[in-house]
């Protein structure tokens, strides 16, 4: 029911697509906020709705208490104890950060799975069930491979995505792959194979394929989950899969140029592709952390190109790191620059976005 207005709307526009006008939006990336407190979560959803945000990604992964000074309790991720033994605690504190947002016209983008758990940054259990390498991810990255290549980890991935695309909303009503009004992309992966030679170039479009076989007509968004650069991000496969409509782009360099070099091309791309681009990672940090953040985003509004900061935490962390809050001035720049990309026009239309 929630998605049928959407539906409707995204139906027309197909056929009459100038009724979907471009428009230009900006968001933030907030990865564990569903983990942190009730009151806490309200603060980063009012500061998100004051500066005109319009969507947040999450990611569906283990949290540790505290996580980054935050009141942050412990979660455990969808298959902790083993694979295929899914425990949806977390799948409902997710539900219960989507009427949230909801109710401030934000919408989530769910990354299903993170890279990084693959013995990287946290353990999770496909590393056990497949002896994956385990690393100091500070000290190197490690090589995931066979969680992308062995037929019996895709299959079992594939049925993790099945899961959550299946999770009943307990405060909506219907499945979550129906749930278009709160839920405007489910990622394949965070940063899929980051950091390693590709191993499986028809990983992320199967997946893609499994994700839109549950999906079906509903309005929610297939994203790629990015890469590690714009490069990596913008890979050709990408904009060949029917079934990816979102090009998510990453990258920690905010050299203008640099930027504008990778996003101009990537726009001719999926604009003859039928694809989108969203700019949803990038980050700033140390004392020219405010000035870059205004250069990076005043570039991306040249582009037309809606963009998604990494990441707004109560507490943020200063000039520190990338981290912000309501307390330091690079905030005041990404809320200023968020209300003016939300009144420009965008190089794509995004009739998902009220």
């Amino acid at each position: 029911m929630f998605g049928l207005r959407f539906l409707t709307f995204c139906t027309i526009a197909a056929v009459l697509p100038w009724l979907a006008a471009a428009n230009d939006f900006a968001g933030a990336n907030s990865y564990f906020l569903y983990a942190m407190s009730s009151s806490d979560r309200a603060a980063v959803l009012d500061a998100m709705q004051s500066a005109n945000m319009k969507l947040l990604r999450i990611f569906i992964t283990q949290v540790a208490a505290g996580a980054k000074g935050s009141s942050a309790t412990a979660v455990n991720d969808l298959e902790t104890v083993a694979v295929g033994q899914y425990d949806d605690t977390i799948l409902g504190m997710i539900d219960t950060l989507a009427i949230e947002a909801h109710s401030r016209d934000i919408k989530l983008v769910i990354a299903m799975h993170d890279r990084y758990a693959l013995g990287c940054w946290g353990t999770d259990a496909y590393v056990y069930k497949y002896n994956l390498p385990v690393t100091n991810c500070a000290n190197g990255v490690p090589d995931s491979s066979v969680f992308y290549t062995n037929s019996n980890a895709i299959a079992d991935y594939d049925n993790r995505l099945k899961h959550i695309l299946n999770y009943q909303s307990p405060n909506f009503g219907v499945p979550w792959h129906q749930l278009s009004d709160a839920i405007f992309a489910f990622e394949v992966e965070n940063e899929a194979m980051g950091h390693m030679s590709q191993v499986a170039p028809n990983w992320w479009c199967d997946r893609a394929n499994t994700l839109r076989s549950v999906i079906g007509s509903y309005g929610i968004q297939i994203s790629t989950g990015g890469g590690t650069d714009l490069p990596t991000s913008l890979q050709s496969q990408f904009f060949s899969c029917a079934n990816l409509q979102i090009i998510a782009l990453h990258d920690y360099n905010l050299d203008p140029s640099y930027i504008a070099s990778y996003v101009d091309s990537g726009k001719s791309q999926a604009l003859s592709s039928g694809k989108r681009l969203l700019y949803e990672e990038f980050g700033a940090e140390g004392s020219s952390k405010q000035s870059e953040i205004q250069s990076a985003t005043n570039m991306l509004i040249s582009t037309g190109v809606p963009w998604m900061y990494w990441e707004i935490v109560k507490p943020g962390s200063g000039s520190s790191n990338y981290e912000v809050w309501t307390d330091e001035a690079s905030w005041s720049t990404l809320q200023s620059q968020s209300l003016t990309t939300n009144q420009q026009s965008g190089e794509f239309a995004w009739p998902e976005i009220d």
